[in-house]
């Protein structure tokens, strides 16, 4: 394109040509030749006799020569030429290897590039490849003497898209200030070049086309189609011919744009189209394709309000966890008069999940009281189906809120919504399922996700699916299943990533995902892990953000920079506060997590304080914890217990330790059954009960081991370490990952069959077998494909080194690998 800095590459691959080489410069000046003028330019340029400047004669005398020679020709004709084209298509083939050619231009000639390409004789450059990025930016800065602050230096480079022509003429005789102002008002020198350079020679139906074009975020042929009554194809096919800044947003071409610096300006001239014509297509064309959300935003656009919200009541909650959806229907929200998002109990249904989707609990029972201006209903059916919408807003509200009352709202729902309001149904029974985690009913929770997984399934919600299984991740790491839940996790996010670039769901996922890298103690993967979650969460503004938070808050403690802790704890406050989150869905949360650094500060009489008056608050309240943070009530009474072990009252910590572990063992939580062994172990130690201590905590390092759980051993090595340093030795420089993880085996104890043998992946499939389930059934309750099933069984035989299934159960149970 014009602009992006062509003759002067040109110009220095010219200056850095090796003195052995001979180099032309040709300045076409971008006006149109015919193939004879063209042969007479060159035959000028080298110096050949001009009676005899034919195509046949200029091949002689290029093969005449013995050295090697560049041809630079800048400004190849912008004008469509087949004639020219094809004459200078020849001279490639023909011309002699040591000629070079090197040429500049803002349309792509007919030429035969992808014969060029195969030979390995074509290098091509295109506009985006010559835009500046970061570091070229900086450098012309420092060349120009200008100095820019970071957030208008990125503006800069955001909104030129590193056009070179657009930074350099808006920096042009501006300092800070006067740059700042041309990106919000706009720059006239760059609007006097576009309109000179880019729209010149144009012709004005494709100038009005893009206009049209610069009103719109994004554009495929289809929607151009619709858009210009039938010449989007011969748009799209003239825009890239000419190289017209048209950006590809997909490897598949199916959506381009143009490039925002370009269409800024288009949008910016005067006798510009008027945009509401544009838009009330657009919003046609989105509609009927069914992306309702754009559909809407171009509707009001072109302010047509009334189209916009008819539009809207097509809204369902599969849109909400898609994109920013929740966070632009909340903006629309704040935008349009409040009468239009109150006219119809679907608005209202619709907007009070999206706020109980970013938390904004407050602000969603408000609206759902809204329903009640639409009671009663004119018969008994509708009236029914109402009151169960609001049920299941009701539940799953309160669920969020850790009151024991959703799973009443919930089931009530269950009972009157029918298939046509399946996404409610599927979102109540994930009520149920974080219900009975936070009650530690882990059976009655995975009962519940499997119902809600199964109406997913049924309805081809690929989104749906995923919302559950961050859940299912949760409940697999409460029951010890670490490494089906990281598994579970990587094939959610591999299936949302093929159809989703953006939804809470993938930040949920990324940010369970780190907490898994987290738990085993590998510290720098799950940093990174926690970034990624946290960059999908800001741009979705999902509420579960808050989990991200502490996970760096975790992971900062590990490396004993508690400062850096403590930033992420008020950072999780603020942004909490920024969001109007209520207080009930994060702050004893937060109060456990300033507990615990107050241990490591050793300030343990304030962290029993503030352990005791929050674990208070909750069991007065009769609040259930919050959703994400299913463990908070029992970590709660295990900090109390430590902080008593360590002020001295080991009597109550040991009574304290029994009590919730044998709970935990009870219930099937086995992670957190670990970390009370770890903890009740430390108690016999610090009362000098030896032996019994050594036993406890080689059962816990056993247990941790198999669970894939480092966190409880992080914390005693703090206060243990030499009691830990004998009962887990390792090597100089071992980290206590690589000792739990990668112990050297002893002289006098072979691997295991199972470790030297088979993965836990096949041990598992393997235990399903042995149980009489059926590949299906096994792909079922694993959450892997038939296919995999199938791949494992077949790996079982060759390893055990047998022909069917049940002789391979009878093999691992002789070798041990299977419980009787």
């Amino acid at each position: 394109p014009a602009g992006t800095g062509k003759t002067v590459l040109l110009g220095q691959c010219a200056r850095h040509a090796p003195t052995s080489i001979e180099r032309l410069w040709l300045d076409l000046g971008g006006r149109s030749l015919t193939p004879a003028q063209l042969c007479e330019r060159l035959a000028a340029a080298m110096r050949m006799s001009i009676d005899d400047a034919s195509e046949a004669a200029l091949l002689d005398a290029l093969h005449e020569r013995s050295g090697r020679l560049w041809i630079f020709i800048d400004d190849y004709p912008r004008q469509a030429d087949e004639q020219l084209d094809a004459c200078l298509d020849r001279l490639f083939a023909a011309a002699p290897q040591q000629i070079t050619w090197w040429i500049a231009s803002r349309r792509t000639p007919a030429w035969n590039l992808p014969r060029l390409l195969l030979q390995g004789d074509l290098l091509e450059l295109h506009g985006e490849e010559l835009a500046l990025d970061e570091t070229s930016l900086a450098e012309l800065l420092a060349v120009l003497q200008v100095n820019l602050a970071d957030d208008c230096r990125e503006t800069l480079l955001a909104r030129s898209e590193g056009w070179l022509a657009a930074i350099r003429l808006l920096l042009l005789d501006a300092d800070e200030d006067a740059l700042r102002q041309r990106l919000q008002d706009g720059c006239p020198v760059l609007r006097d070049y576009v309109q000179r350079e880019v729209l010149a020679d144009l012709d004005e139906e494709l100038r009005s086309d893009l206009h049209a074009l610069a009103l719109l975020p994004r554009f495929s042929l289809s929607l151009c189609e619709h858009l210009l009554d039938g010449r989007g194809s011969q748009l799209l096919a003239e825009l890239q011919r000419r190289q017209l800044f048209v950006r590809s947003l997909d490897s598949s071409g199916t959506w381009f744009r143009l490039w925002r610096p370009l269409a800024e300006v288009l949008r910016r001239m005067p006798g510009a189209p008027m945009p509401a014509p544009v838009h009330v297509r657009a919003c046609q064309w989105f509609a009927q394709h069914g992306d309702i959300r754009k559909a809407v935003e171009h509707a009001l656009q072109a302010g047509q309000v009334e189209v916009a919200v008819n539009y809207l009541q097509r809204f369902d909650q599969e849109q909400l966890l898609q994109g920013h959806s929740v966070a632009q229907l909340l903006q629309w929200r704040e935008e349009l008069p409040d009468w239009l998002f109150a006219s119809s109990p679907r608005l209202i249904v619709l907007q009070a999940w999206a706020l109980i989707i970013c938390a904004r609990f407050d602000e969603a029972r408000a609206c759902i009281q809204g329903l009640a201006h639409f009671m009663p209903q004119p018969d008994e059916r509708r009236q029914s189906k109402l009151i169960a919408h609001w049920q299941a807003l009701m539940g799953v509200l309160a669920r969020q809120c850790g009151c024991r009352d959703a799973r009443l709202h919930c089931q009530e729902a269950l009972q009157v919504l029918d298939e046509g309001s399946w996404s409610q149904r599927v979102l109540c029974y994930q009520a149920l399922a974080q219900q009975h985690m936070a009650e530690h009913a882990l059976d009655q929770a995975k009962q519940a996700l499997d119902q809600g997984l199964r109406l997913a399934r049924l309805h081809g919600s690929l989104i749906f699916e995923a919302l559950l299984n961050t859940d299912h991740c949760l409940l697999l790491q409460m029951r010890g299943e670490a490494g089906r839940s990281a598994e579970l996790a990587e094939q959610s996010l591999a299936l949302l990533r093929e159809r989703f670039n953006h939804s809470p769901v993938v930040a949920r996922l990324l940010l369970v995902r780190a907490s898994l890298l987290a738990r085993q103690g590998l510290n720098e993967a799950a940093q990174q892990a926690y970034r990624l979650g946290l960059q999908e969460a800001e741009h979705c503004e999902d509420a579960y953000i808050i989990s991200g938070y502490l996970g760096m808050l975790e992971l900062a403690e590990s490396r004993g920079d508690l400062d850096e802790a403590h930033q992420w704890l008020q950072k999780a406050e603020r942004v909490m506060q920024w969001s109007h989150v209520p207080e009930v869905r994060y702050r004893c949360v937060l109060q456990l997590q300033a507990g615990r650094l107050l241990l490591h500060q050793g300030q343990t009489g304030r962290a029993r304080e503030l352990f005791a008056q929050t674990l208070q608050q909750l069991q007065q309240r009769q609040q259930l914890a919050p959703s994400e943070f299913y463990d908070l009530l029992p970590c709660l009474r295990r900090y109390l217990a430590i902080s008593d072990l360590l002020l001295g009252h080991h009597g109550a910590a040991e009574h304290a330790l029994r009590l919730l572990l044998d709970e935990c063992q009870f219930a099937g939580h086995l992670s957190l059954a670990c970390e009370c062994r770890v903890s009740l172990a430390e108690a016999m130690f610090v009362q000098g009960q030896q032996e019994t201590a050594d036993g406890l905590l080689q059962q816990a390092l056993g247990e941790a081991r198999q669970l894939r759980l480092l966190r409880p051993l992080q914390e005693l090595l703090q206060r243990q370490e030499q009691w830990l340093e004998r009962l887990l030795p390792g090597e100089v420089g071992q980290s206590l990952h690589q000792r739990l993880f990668e112990p050297a085996p002893r002289l006098d104890e072979p691997a295991s069959a199972g470790t030297a043998l088979l993965s836990s992946r096949e041990l598992a499939v393997l235990q399903l077998i042995a149980q009489g389930g059926s590949n299906q059934e096994i792909a079922d309750r694993l959450f892997i494909s038939l296919h995999t099933v199938k791949t494992h069984a077949r790996r079982i035989n060759v390893k055990l080194g047998v022909q069917r299934r049940t002789q391979a159960v009878a093999m691992a149970k002789a070798q041990g690998l299977m419980g009787d």
